[in-house]
């Protein structure tokens, strides 16, 4: 890609010029993108602009790297995005409306105070209006409206009474005539949130400066321009927070962005109130890209170097504007996080081993097949001309033994909450027999992957309907139709037949695939999950193996293996992108080998809810939790079946079905995690976007929650 990297540079080290690049900051953004193997044409906007016209159309970018602050004056940042703007490039970061405003302090607080966000009480004064009023309270902290870089802002800023509040104002006010910020002045600590984008839930940590020996704690010019070496600035990354004051900080600081929307990146500068409650103070949508101030000190504290920022920005900008690029640059030493089993990520549940392939074919004769749809500028159903966006499927659990159909296997179920669908549960459960395979898909599916099944069954059997009764299959639901457009009906019969041909053995493909396309789970991306259980020598060795269709949960609730981790994730990411009343259902079949009677599988199948409520389901009222079990021991021919007056069946005593009980919970749950770890993210209609889970961060807050309990443990 050509980019054009815009900037001023800074001529003299005065505070006038504070806000400005040096040369060796251009130079390691220069050398981050060359390094990145994009041609960059360094651009100095400093001059007329008719130069700065000429110049940008020249250098003829393909996107402009934009760090230009501007020289003076209120709409200084502004005037660069607009320039952008009117000949038509690409840049990244923030437009001239938000420039604007944010440079503008007062007005940003106000704007946000109306959003319910917690501002200090303050005004502008300019020399025309430079009374203080009567409704401020002391301290206060009075700084130029309409500057950065800690311009303006020193340790007498902060005036305890009215005498020096009136002499650090008429001093400013000579030199800022634009005007003066007069707000309350917040005890406490200084914080600031850095935000990526392209991170995983955007907001990159929370940064605290400290100032030892200073009067106030108060980052104010001398400070930040002092060097490392003297020791005047403590930074922590992260600070010590209790966890309430941590999510209140995240918290504000996510509404913050959801109102003053920065494009690619921002930071948000607080004060964290000596008891705990946190005030907004300033946004900054062009913020410092210095190795050593907050944006790249809280990237660096979650693994990223300084070039993987620079194209972190750059392919957020690239995106917005849809314009192409490479493939993606993995970074030597940090490889990027793939999707994959739980269990890679240091996350092991329960006590008992999985099977080889930790899935539900670990249960001999179980396959699976999907069919799986992701299809965009599908034309939309209303005839407006407009298009829309497909991303649904088929999910087939296949019990190959010959001839399910007239070798019936002993089923069972519970339903723990019930607004959802699973056609032939009620049968399966009153009459304890199984003769079809599972097919799941979407809830407007039903009826055609029920008549693939139905197709199916009368290919095999010619007799079904004529000789032999009718069947009624076993087919399962969840709705896709937040990121899916169901009003397309993508799923056919033939995808049924398709899901059935395609089903297999060995590994199962998990995560947004067949009938877990479109399905989110915990706001997260991911439909399919699967894993299994192997008893040990006590319990006869037997397998339980479980499959999940996830599309359930509330981000804040998510606990992995006995850790709420959902209250550190929640206030990461945006609420504006996820689910709103409805929060999905989950399908979970059991399969295993342990010869089970019908009444048998209709317990086990209660305990794998339990399992549900372990990762952090509530069975919300509008989901459906629908659990369907059965055994591939106890296999019974049609006709041995109907025949004779007794039936004769092996079953498991009580202290093996207590081991398959404790079984079922934790495949259940480790199922439901790999349905989110295996997925990388979906897109969908509407430009929705369900994010991947941020494995990483998983591993570390799981990580600390279990060394604050062996803390806890060891006194």
């Amino acid at each position: 890609m050509r980019i054009t990297l815009a900037y001023n540079l800074r001529g003299e080290d005065t505070e006038a010029q504070a806000e400005l690049l040096t040369e060796e900051d251009v130079e390691r953004v220069f050398d981050a993108l060359k390094s990145l193997g994009h041609a960059v044409v360094p651009i100095e906007v400093s001059g007329s602009p008719d130069d700065i016209i000429d110049g940008l159309v020249d250098s003829r970018p393909d996107l402009i790297f934009n760090v230009a602050e501007g020289i003076e004056g209120q709409m200084r940042e502004a005037f660069y995005p607009a320039i952008y703007k009117h000949l038509g490039l690409p840049f990244t970061g923030g437009g001239s409306g938000l420039l604007l405003v944010d440079l503008d302090k007062r007005l940003c607080g106000k704007l946000l105070s109306i959003r319910g966000i917690r501002v200090p009480r303050g005004l502008v004064l300019t020399p025309g209006k430079s009374a203080i009023p009567d409704y401020l309270r002391y301290p206060l902290f009075i700084k130029p409206n309409y500057e950065g870089s800690g311009k303006g802002i020193h340790q007498d800023s902060v005036a305890d009474n009215e005498e020096q509040a009136a002499r650090t104002i008429e001093k400013l006010l000579r030199v800022y005539p634009q005007g003066v910020c007069v707000e309350e002045f917040i005890r406490g600590r200084e914080l600031t949130v850095p935000m990526l984008e392209s991170w995983p839930g955007r907001l990159l940590g929370i940064v605290e400066h400290s100032f030892p020996g200073a009067g106030h704690n108060i980052y104010d010019y001398e400070l930040k321009h002092s060097r490392p070496e003297e020791g005047r600035v403590q930074v922590h990354c992260p600070p010590k927070l209790s966890p309430q004051e941590e999510m209140a900080v995240f918290s504000l600081a996510e509404r913050v962005f959801q109102v003053m929307v920065c494009p690619d990146f921002g930071r948000v500068d607080m004060r964290l109130s000596e008891d705990g409650t946190p005030f907004f103070i300033e946004i900054n949508p062009l913020p410092s890209l210095h190795p050593e101030y907050s944006l790249m000190c809280a990237a660096r504290a979650k693994g990223l170097e300084y070039t993987e920022v620079i194209e972190r920005i750059v392919r957020s900008a690239a995106r917005r504007y849809g314009l192409p690029l490479g493939e993606k640059k993995i970074f030597a030493g940090r490889p990027e996080e793939k999707p994959d089993a739980c269990r890679k990520f240091d996350i092991g549940i329960g006590r008992f081993a999985p099977g080889k392939y930790n899935a539900i074919t670990d249960v001999e004769g179980i396959k699976v097949g999907h069919v799986t749809q992701v299809r965009d500028d599908v034309p939309a159903p209303d005839e407006s001309g407009k298009t829309t966006s497909v991303r649904t499927g088929v999910t087939a659990i296949v019990p190959e033994f010959g001839d399910i159909f007239n070798n019936h296997l002993p089923s069972g179920g519970f339903i723990l909450n019930g607004i959802g669908e699973m056609s032939g549960l009620t049968q399966a459960m009153e009459w304890g027999w199984l003769e079809t395979p599972i097919l799941l898909t979407n809830t407007m599916s039903v009826g055609a992957v029920h008549s693939g099944i139905i197709r199916h069954m009368i290919d095999r059997h010619p007799e079904l309907g004529r000789k032999v009764d009718v069947i009624i299959p076993v087919v399962a639901e969840t709705s896709d139709a937040f990121l899916n457009d169901v009003r397309v009906f993508s799923n056919t019969p033939d995808h049924a037949l398709e899901a059935i041909r395609k089903a297999v053995g060995g590994e199962v493909e998990q995560g947004s695939v067949g009938a877990g396309t479109g399905l989110i789970s915990f706001d997260f991306s991911g439909g399919i999950g699967s894993s299994s259980r192997r008893l040990p020598a006590e319990g006869s060795g037997y397998t339980v193996g479980v499959l999940v269709q996830s599309n359930f949960g509330r981000m804040r609730n998510l606990t992995v293996d006995g850790a709420v981790v959902g209250r550190k994730l929640d206030p990461l990411f945006s609420y504006d992108q996820r689910r709103g009343i409805s929060y999905g259902s989950v399908i979970v079949v059991v399969a295993t080998n342990a010869p089970l009677l019908s009444a048998q599988l209709n317990r086990l199948a209660k305990r794998a809810a339990l399992g549900l409520g372990r990762v952090g389901s509530y069975a919300a009222t509008t989901s459906g939790e629908i659990i369907f079990a059965f055994s591939t021991a106890n296999r019974t021919t049609r006709e041995a079946k109907e025949s004779p007056d007794l039936l004769s069946l092996d079953f498991v005593g009580d202290r093996v079905v207590n081991l398959l009980y404790e079984a079922v919970i934790e495949a259940t749950e480790e199922a439901v995690l790999n349905a989110m770890f295996y997925s990388a993210g979906m897109s969908g209609r509407k430009g929705r976007y369900a994010p991947p889970i941020p494995r990483e961060l998983v591993r570390e807050i799981l990580t600390a929650a279990r060394s604050g309990r062996v803390k806890a443990e060891n006194g």
